[in-house]
């Protein structure tokens, strides 16, 4: 059931997309020409830095981190694009996945995710990720 799984990932994606709506927002008031520079120079201190303060505005400790990679693709009459690598976790919910951001959109690539006890059922998984997410941010 090809579609069925395919399902599970686009809705996980989604999910995580809404919660680090914040932290992307917070990572495109920082000066792109800086992240470029730290990026390119390989000062992914720097950029860790930068990226977890972003974090720890929306998420509670402990729950969200740097994954300590990031990527810029700056083309000639393209816009730039940025990514980070990040990692989410809680609950005995465990996401590695990269947060895109160019300057008109934001969106999220899911490498890998385990669940500690995983349940055999696709869809109680995704709701233990939404479940952890919710649990994970600051109230609003």
């Amino acid at each position: 059931m090809v579609p069925s799984r395919v399902d599970h990932v686009y809705q996980r994606e989604a999910a995580l997309g809404r919660s680090v709506r914040k932290v992307a927002a917070d990572l495109r008031l920082l000066d792109l020409a800086d992240i470029v520079a730290y990026l390119k120079t390989g000062e992914i201190a720097s950029v860790g830095t930068l990226v977890q303060a972003s974090i720890e505005i929306s998420f509670k400790p402990d729950t969200m981190f740097f994954g300590s990679s990031g990527n810029v693709s700056m083309c000639w009459g393209q816009p730039p694009q940025v990514s980070f690598d990040l990692e989410f976790h809680h609950h005995t919910v465990h996401v590695y996945f990269r947060l895109l951001l160019d300057a008109d959109e934001a969106g999220v690539e899911i490498n890998y995710i385990s669940f500690d006890g995983a349940s055999s059922e696709p869809a109680a998984n995704t709701v233990r990720l939404l479940d952890a997410l919710n649990d994970a941010q600051f109230s609003s």
